[in-house]
């Protein structure tokens, strides 16, 4: 099981990388979904990483979801 240290960490390093803004955006309109994002993934949580979103969704990096309620 992660800590909340090691999903920040993770977090932070995802939000270091200077590239994800764009690469996501790129993949939002190139498949016309309207949102994208870097999540952390374990067998019982979703952490957002990094999000695009230009649907208004309301996902920030560090939320967190439970993987049964993803696809």
């Amino acid at each position: 099981m992660s800590t909340d240290a090691e999903i920040a960490r993770d977090v932070a390093q995802v939000g270091n990388i200077g590239a994800i803004p764009a690469i996501l955006r790129v993949l939002a309109h190139a498949t016309h979904l309207r949102i994208s994002l870097v999540a952390r993934v374990t067998d019982d949580s979703w952490t957002a990483c990094a999000v695009y979103d230009d649907a208004g969704f309301g996902l920030k990096p560090g939320d967190k979801l439970d993987v049964a309620t993803t696809y």
